[in-house]
Parts: C-alpha cells; sequence; structure tokens
C-alpha cells in the first residue's frame, strides 16, 4: 500500500470511530432514578399478583409531574429490541417482569401531541380487549388523534401520527414479597418537553415546582378507571 492509500485508510477509520461514538453518545438509554416502591391507594405494596388484565393502572414517576402505566400483557411477554425516540435517541426497551415476564410500564404521554392521563379524562389507554381502533387485543390507543401502540413490542407504533413509540419505565421485581418497585426511565428530554408545553396545567394542577419533584420512596398505582373520571372508548 503506498503512503496516500494508507492515509485514506486510516482518515475513513477515524471518521468511522467518531461517528459510532457520535451514536452511542446520542443513544438513549434506560438512566437511573431514585428507586419509588409501588403501593396501592391505602398506601399497602402493590403485588405484581394484583395486577389486572382489563386495564391500565397509574403511577407517577420519576417526577410527581409524570404519569406513567403498568400494563399486564398475560399471556404476552415484551420483546426488548432497538428503538428510536424523537427526543432521546435510541435505547432498548427492558424485558418484562413478575413470574410470568408479563408486567411493563411506559410514560403515559402520546408522543404525537403529549396527550396523558388526567383526573378528569384520559384519551389514551390499554384497550385489553381491543378496539375498534386497536384492530387488535393489547394495545395502548390515544383517542385524541388515533395512534396504536403495542406493549409487548417497547409500545412500538402500529399506526396512526404518533412519531415514536412510548418511553419506558424500567422495574424491578421482588420474587420473595411479589413487589414492584420502578427504578428508571428512558426520556429525560421528552419529559422536559413535556414540562414545558403543559407547565401551567402541571403548576394548577400540583403546586408551582411540585410537578417537578421526586415522587419519593413509594408512589401510588391505581386503575386508570379510578384515576380518570372519563376514559373514552375508540
Amino acid at each position: 500500500m503506498d503512503r496516500r492509500g494508507f492515509v485514506k485508510l486510516c482518515t475513513g477509520t477515524v471518521l468511522t470511530t467518531a461517528f459510532s461514538q457520535s451514536l452511542s453518545s446520542r443513544a438513549g438509554q434506560i438512566e437511573a432514578f431514585p428507586p419509588a416502591k409501588l403501593v396501592k391507594a391505602d398506601g399497602s405494596p402493590l403485588k405484581a399478583s394484583e395486577v389486572g388484565l382489563n386495564e391500565a393502572m397509574v403511577f407517577a414517576y420519576p417526577f410527581n409531574g409524570i404519569p406513567c402505566y403498568l400494563i399486564n400483557l398475560g399471556n404476552r411477554t415484551a420483546h426488548p429490541q432497538a428503538m428510536d425516540s424523537t427526543d432521546d435517541g435510541v435505547f432498548s426497551n427492558p424485558e418484562g417482569v413478575g413470574k410470568g415476564n408479563h408486567l411493563v410500564a411506559f410514560i403515559a404521554i402520546c408522543s404525537h401531541q403529549l396527550s396523558y392521563p388526567t383526573p378528569e379524562i384520559s384519551y389514551l389507554r390499554y384497550a385489553n380487549e381491543g378496539s375498534e381502533l386497536a384492530g387488535k387485543p393489547g394495545r395502548i390507543v390515544c383517542c385524541a388523534h388515533g395512534s396504536v401502540y403495542d406493549p409487548a413490542e417497547g409500545a412500538r407504533v402500529e399506526s396512526g401520527p404518533a412519531p415514536a413509540p412510548l418511553l419506558p419505565v424500567a422495574l424491578d421485581y421482588d420474587a420473595a414479597t411479589d413487589g414492584l418497585t420502578a427504578t428508571g426511565v428512558v426520556g429525560k428530554a421528552f419529559i422536559q418537553r413535556f414540562f414545558k408545553n403543559f407547565k401551567g396545567d402541571l403548576i394548577e394542577r400540583y403546586g408551582a415546582g411540585v410537578y417537578r419533584q421526586d415522587v419519593g420512596e413509594t408512589t401510588k398505582a391505581v386503575p386508570l378507571s379510578q384515576y380518570s373520571a372519563v376514559v373514552p372508548a375508540c
């Protein structure tokens, strides 16, 4: 190999390595946050075996103003795979937890126009038995604009205008107690965008600054039908 060819090879190698490192630096893997044990409305520990099939359970994590869904996939299990978030880059969704690896959790904010569950109404829901919009059972649907996500496939988008999957929440499972603990999320940049867009609503609901605070050592998980007064079907 002549000198010119050697220089070109070295330059190409350096550029390839730099490009790979750049991609790696943008990858949004799960970021650890202070752990929060999932408890029921009365404060007693929530057991994995108590999570029903018919609807999602709502809990806040890692901040008071971030709603999340805990979903029982039934006889389906989560398939970890490479996913791409508009705000936080490439990541891998975690496996399910519990005795059958059938429990998964996601930030319950639609990636399209940030529709999310509130005490008044939730256009985003888990349709265990399917629906007209879902087309198949076991999908998350957003009745606001018609997006459909598959929670067994990392909440990837199956149809609709949503540009990216729902973002995952990492769960730890204690087989001895059948307990669940939230330990981290993907979506730091996404969360900041949500906070910016809905600052006024969140201040009114939680108080100035409170919506940005960590949830603490425990976080209450309740069925969506108890959390939101209205849950439209679509």
